[in-house]
């Protein structure tokens, strides 16, 4: 089931001279990750605000085509309500997304059930699974504000995890987590796909993503410019044929432990590595 679309959906922010998203067409699935990668500007992070309806509600700017989250448009007035609790969105600045009143890590991650009206007793098992699947239970009755950065990740991870969502949208979510806790969020990825979840992840971790992504996305100018198994796109000519940059060419091809295409010639080495 296809739980997110992108129909040549476009977007610029407000005073903008161009648009951060041009005609994006792409789609997730339910039960699989889906890994969204470019080089700088190309438009990932815009994408999941677009996916969970805070842009352009909150950033303002004009948004055109078609995206459908879960079969809502999340743009529209009632989606929020259609879409609460069933979309988890984690952002690459753990600090800026934790609600600022929870006293308490246990407090933090049962803040959305509580908002949604779940009952009490709901609320205090699922955040324990949560807080121990996280690896943060021994944080419970700690100050979220008091945390380390990778301390916070998790704490946000967590309070995502609590609503078993069925979608996810994470941008850069290794960012502030070590070896350990990249591992681990990896893991739970993995099992909320098998779980039936659609995970998005927006991420420079290549090493990381390749191993566990489904399916991969690449962005350039705001395009969907190569849209296929990390596995089959990633050997061959198909990652120089996009014009995404040797930078991001050069990421890619190593982590899919092959060599980059060899140029045959000293114009077209000049050529791809000029794009």
């Amino acid at each position: 089931m296809t739980a997110l679309a992108f129909d040549e959906a476009g977007f610029t922010y407000p005073g903008a001279a161009a648009p951060a998203l041009a005609q994006c067409t792409f789609a997730a699935e339910a039960g699989a990750i889906t890994w969204l990668t470019g080089p700088l500007g190309a438009g990932t992070s815009t994408a999941l605000l677009l996916a969970a309806g805070l842009a352009p509600r909150h950033t303002g700017g004009h948004r055109s085509g078609a995206v459908r989250t879960l079969g809502v448009d999340p743009a529209e007035p009632g989606a929020p309500a259609i879409l609460g609790g069933r979309v988890a969105l984690v952002l690459s600045s753990p600090a800026a997304q934790l609600s600022g009143i929870a006293e308490t890590v246990a407090q933090e991650v049962a803040f959305a059930p509580a908002n949604l009206g779940w009952p009490r007793e709901r609320i205090h098992s699922a955040v324990d699974r949560a807080m121990e699947a996280l690896g943060i239970a021994h944080l419970a009755a700690r100050d979220p504000s008091t945390l380390s950065g990778g301390e916070m990740q998790r704490v946000v991870l967590a309070a995502m995890l609590v609503l078993r969502p069925a979608l996810w949208l994470l941008d850069e979510p290794t960012s502030a987590l070590d070896s350990a806790g990249r591992a681990l969020l990896h893991d739970i990825l993995r099992s909320e796909a098998a779980r039936g979840a659609a995970v998005v992840v927006a991420s420079e971790d290549a090493d990381g993503l390749y191993a566990v992504a489904d399916r991969l996305v690449v962005l350039s100018g705001g395009c969907a410019v190569l849209d296929g198994a990390p596995q089959d796109l990633l050997r061959g000519d198909a990652v120089w044929d996009a014009g995404v940059g040797s930078t991001t060419i050069g990421t890619l091809a190593r982590v899919a432990g092959v060599d980059a295409p060899r140029p045959l010639t000293v114009d077209e080495g000049v050529a791809r590595w000029t794009r």
